[in-house]
């Protein structure tokens, strides 16, 4: 019988709670979520969470993006994932979607990817706030990603893509 290691088990369930915020596939989770709730009766649910994780436990901690939560001084919370592109080879992009469509940065990437000729390589720094985003790309994808962008249709919003201001900035 193997002894649990304390430190790494608390890692990695942190790191299924950090997947679960930002990375998973809501609807299909709510598919699993119903399932587990229809398979298994209610006094055997948290044994079998706990069979899972310790299954989970048993592998290594997931490798990913390094991701954070970030209070800013207007106290609307963020999600930044950290890959950032070098500032000179860069453009930083405003986009008019955020957390209330609960948008998550796995997501935000897949349309960029879908919809450009934009590769992972080329998406730097995302920081989704409450009802907007910023997302740091390659400056040659840049004018393509607005215009490709702006204006469609995702998650019943028509989306507003174009260059991000800096604060104060008016023009």
């Amino acid at each position: 019988m193997s002894q649990l290691d304390h430190v790494k088990a608390s890692k990695n369930l942190q790191a299924v709670l950090d997947s679960m915020q930002s990375e998973t596939d809501v609807a299909l989770l709510k598919e699993y979520h119903k399932l587990y709730k229809k398979e298994i009766s209610l006094f055997k649910r948290s044994w079998a969470a706990a069979w899972l994780f310790m299954y989970y436990d048993q592998r290594e901690i997931p490798a990913g993006p390094v991701i954070r939560g970030n209070n800013h001084q207007d106290n609307n919370k963020s999600t930044d994932v950290e890959s950032a592109l070098p500032e000179e080879e860069s453009k930083r992009l405003f986009i008019s979607i955020g957390k209330n469509r609960r948008l998550y940065p796995r997501e935000l990437i897949a349309l960029i990817i879908s919809k450009t000729s934009a590769s992972k390589e080329d998406i730097g720094i995302i920081r989704i706030l409450d009802n907007y985003s910023f997302v740091q790309v390659r400056d040659t994808k840049a004018d393509e990603l607005i215009e490709v962008l702006n204006g469609i249709r995702f998650r019943g919003r028509t989306l507003t893509v174009n260059y991000a201001k800096l604060k104060g900035d008016d023009s």
